[in-house]
């Protein structure tokens, strides 16, 4: 993997942990049924569009969507789409978020992760997916900085 390459993944992981859940629908929508206009994508989310109007907003100016003008029509002029970036950092979202659902499943005393603990799941899935891509220093990266957040959290004081 190369520097740029690994640059595009700490952004996309950057942009994966400040995702709301609506834009995250939003995401899915867009990537599952394609290009839509905002009314298109209110229905996609079972949402209006006025409630999605904002979250639009946020997701194109951090480049996750793009929007692309064109004639017009009575339901409005904006075509919404993801951007490779958006994918990306839908997909680190996604995996972070079967990774806490695993955990879940082993952690009965303790349902709710801290941000920390969501953080250090998201790298470890992070290396692995750089490992089955073959990239093992990337890989080895996102294992150290895992066990990193995790030694914090063992050595912390208890609430």
């Amino acid at each position: 993997m190369t520097n740029t390459s690994a640059s595009q993944n700490d952004a996309a992981i950057e942009q994966a942990r400040a995702m709301q859940p609506l834009e995250r629908q939003i995401l899915r929508a867009l990537r599952e049924r394609g290009p839509g206009l905002p009314l298109e994508v209110a229905v996609r989310v079972l949402k209006f569009p006025e409630e999605i109007a904002p979250a639009l907003q946020r997701l194109s100016d951090r480049g996750l969507i793009r929007s692309e003008r064109f004639g017009g029509s009575l339901l409005g002029d904006e075509l919404f789409s993801i951007t490779p970036l958006g994918a990306r950092a839908l997909e680190a979202a996604e995996a972070a978020e079967r990774q806490v659902g695993v955990a879940a499943g082993e952690r009965v005393a303790s349902p709710r992760l801290s941000t920390t603990e969501r953080e250090a799941e998201l790298l470890q899935k992070l290396g692995d997916i750089a490992a089955a891509s073959g990239d093992t220093a990337q890989a080895a990266e996102y294992y150290r900085e895992a066990l990193s957040l995790v030694r914090q959290l063992r050595d912390a004081p208890a609430p």
